[in-house]
């Protein structure tokens, strides 16, 4: 077999990219931006790397240690969990920092009796079987036949809704809780009940490692390359066309994998397969803006390092970058309101001074000097999936199979998770190689 091209470098590419060089297959992997990484990628602040996107590696995220390793990184440092919210005017505090007793009973009143009752069973699947915590697994589709024809603001109640759903959809898919669904909750539940380390040197430097890879040549990434287009190559395999540079070019594979957002890969496949594009347009994407802000003085105390929001806010989340970082703040914004006041058009100062204006009654940020600050906004941050998730799945691939040679993968398939992208990678190489057999 020649070459397999990959289109996308965020971690779902890459994930397929370290699965088809594990089986000894050369690949070239393409990324319209000037680096790879995706919305984990990383930009320099006062000289030093940051990383925008999910940075936390939990315990459980088995298949992608094993990936950090083969990077030759082995340094990891605790990160935990340690937040709180605000609740009839009082802050309250979240941790697994210790006080286990004490912490499971704050969290048992938070969730309130209906949301003890109904939760439960499913973190209990999760913990027998931790496979079950992705999209698409045995345990949460059953449930989506039974639920998803209600949104999770039917299916649960308060004080479950707001002070625990809400904090982990609009974190980790951009959306209120009526817009989320039973039967993909699971992919939420098992993050939230994992612990998580952080790599000493950051994203970034995996990032490095792994590009560095690439100098034995089965490995060519083609970061600036913006592939604009994919079909069938009359003399066989598949013909992608790219941009670069401003000049147009194409290339001929055998054999492509798709690991761009859905929404994105519909806009490719709009000419050649209509109907997978429309389909594909079902998964629903919201933006999140992120700042990362550094500052003269700590903001936060070690025994209080972050802050979810309700949904009277559009700053979602404002937390310390690392756990020795308290002088640096990650501002997260997401969820209904967010999208209503911030856009791709609004200024990097003025969300972060809307941020310092919500967090600055809790947190030492009045009269703190800001020294520097980086800033993202992604129009398709974060992904929500769909309603009867699993369905839509089956449809896509049944119509994809017609484009022999091609397959897809992203976050959309198992799970938003780093963990989730890598098992949805290998099992998409494997899907790949099969049809090739």
């Amino acid at each position: 077999m020649r070459r397999v091209a990959v289109i996308g470098g965020g971690i779902s590419g890459i994930a397929s990219a370290f699965y088809l060089r594990q089986r000894n297959i050369e690949v070239d992997l393409y990324e319209s931006e000037e680096r790879i990484g995706g919305r984990i990628g990383s930009e320099r602040l006062l000289g030093r790397w940051l990383d925008f996107g999910g940075k936390n590696i939990g315990k459980n995220y088995l298949l992608f240690r094993d990936f950090v390793k083969e990077c030759g990184l082995l340094d990891f440092e605790y990160f935990g969990f340690n937040t709180s919210q605000v609740i009839n005017g009082r802050v309250v505090r979240i941790n697994k920092e210790g006080a286990k007793l004490f912490n499971t009973l704050r969290f048992i009143s938070l969730c309130g009796f209906d949301g003890i009752r109904k939760l439960y069973p499913h973190v209990r699947a999760i913990l027998k079987d931790r496979s079950q915590g992705v999209l698409d697994s045995e345990y949460f589709n059953k449930l989506a036949l039974e639920y998803d024809h209600v949104s999770l603001a039917d299916y649960l109640k308060e004080p479950c809704l707001s002070h625990v759903v809400r904090p982990v959809t609009v974190r980790m898919n951009g959306a209120e809780p009526d817009e989320c669904f039973p039967g993909n909750f699971g992919s939420n539940l098992a993050l939230v009940i994992d612990s998580y380390e952080q790599l000493k040197n950051g994203m970034h430097g995996m990032l490095d490692a792994f590009q560095a890879s690439s100098d034995n040549g089965s490995l060519r990434i083609f970061t600036g390359h913006r592939v604009t287009s994919v079909c069938r190559d009359p003399v066989g395999g598949i013909k992608i066309g790219y941009m670069h540079g401003g000049v147009t070019a194409i290339a001929v594979y055998d054999k492509v994998i798709s690991a761009l957002p859905a929404i994105r890969l519909s806009v490719l496949l709009d000419d050649i397969l209509p109907e997978a594009s429309l389909l594909l347009r079902q998964v629903r994407y919201y933006p999140v803006a992120v700042a990362i802000v550094k500052y003269h003085r700590d903001v936060f105390l070690k025994s209080q390092r972050a802050m979810v929001f309700d949904q009277s806010f559009p700053l979602s989340n404002a937390g310390a970058y690392g756990i020795h970082d308290l002088d640096l703040v990650r501002y997260t914004f997401s969820g209904r309101v967010s999208r209503s006041v911030i856009s791709e058009n609004s200024a990097p100062e003025e969300v972060i001074g809307l941020g310092e204006k919500i967090a600055g009654p809790y947190f030492s940020i009045r009269d703190n000097t800001r020294e520097s600050f980086a800033y993202r906004y992604l129009s398709e941050g974060l992904c929500a999936y769909s309603p009867f998730h699993h369905r839509l799945l089956r449809d896509i691939d049944t119509k994809l199979e017609s484009f022999s040679g091609f397959a897809a993968t992203g976050d959309y398939r198992r799970g938003a998770s780093m963990e989730a992208c890598f098992r949805a990678g290998g099992e998409c190489v494997d899907k790949l190689l099969r049809g090739a057999n």
